[in-house]
């Protein structure tokens, strides 16, 4: 029996960056009608961002006795980074890193360990049901968005009247904040290829243990490359510098001078 037949369920993306995070609990702290609470994992967030999902699972949980769904993509970063294109004009060669093509391109990470993984649960859990989402978009960034879905609600805009910074003092005031906005404005896939250099500085030089992972994944494209096979991309950075070229940067620069603007807004909502 579908309990939930002839009602919309209502479902909230958590990222535990502070505007969903916020949102999240301002939609239970008000008693808004929310059925789910959804955390796409990429399987490749900082260590931290996981000691802090784990206290607010308990915190959510003691304080409003909901539980937050988990969904994990099929395949690992590295099987599709290393992996062959199937289609479309790159069909044969290896994918490599992400490409932001535009502003509004989903990079194939989070298309495979977070759109699909999320669309797949809606499948498999609300079978047909009618559904609204709760997207965590404040009023600075309302306005850059594509708003023609009609089963979303943005309740930091319609019910909140929430900027990004009512957003963190909100967070910081009760003692909710995420430890990762020590280090960065933004938070996302720990090798997130739209960070700015200077969120690149701090991965450098606060999580060491992630850029000697990603320096593997490059020298593994780039001997791809040398032995004949097309790569379409295997550089983490912007204009095909190499980790050897960040390092060389950082070790000579201040990191007041670094540039500190994202390659585009996609700390991925959902």
């Amino acid at each position: 029996m579908n309990l939930f037949q002839n009602k919309n369920i209502y479902i909230a993306s958590l990222s535990f960056g502070k505007d969903s995070m916020a949102m999240v609990d301002l939609l239970l702290r008000h008693k808004k009608p929310l059925d789910y609470i959804v955390f796409n994992d990429t399987m490749y967030e900082f260590p931290f961002m996981y000691e802090y999902a784990e206290k607010v699972k308990k915190y959510i949980f003691d304080r409003y006795g909901k539980d937050i769904v988990v969904t994990r993509p099929k395949a690992t970063f590295e099987q599709w980074a290393l992996g062959v294109a199937t289609k479309g004009k790159r069909e044969g060669k290896i994918r490599g890193i992400p490409l932001l093509y535009s502003k509004d391109a989903q990079c194939f990470w989070r298309r495979e360990s977070k759109t699909k993984p999320y669309d797949l649960w809606i499948k498999d859990n609300l079978k047909g049901d009618s559904y609204i989402k709760y997207i965590g978009f404040t009023t600075d960034e309302i306005e850059k968005r594509r708003l023609n879905e009609d089963n979303v609600i943005y309740p930091l805009v319609e019910y909140f009247d929430m900027s990004e910074k009512d957003c963190f003092e909100y967070l910081r005031e009760r003692e909710l904040e995420n430890p990762l906005y020590r280090f960065f404005e933004r938070t996302g896939c720990m090798m997130c290829p739209a960070q700015s250099d200077y969120a690149w500085f701090m991965v450098f030089s606060h999580f060491f243990e992630t850029w000697k992972w990603m320096a593997k994944i490059e020298m593994m494209l780039i001997d791809l490359i040398k032995r004949g096979y097309e790569v379409i991309n295997p550089y983490w950075f912007s204009g095909h510098r190499t980790i050897k070229d960040m390092e060389k940067l950082f070790k000579s620069i201040d990191s007041k001078d670094l540039d500190t603007s994202y390659i585009k807004d996609c700390m991925c909502v959902i």
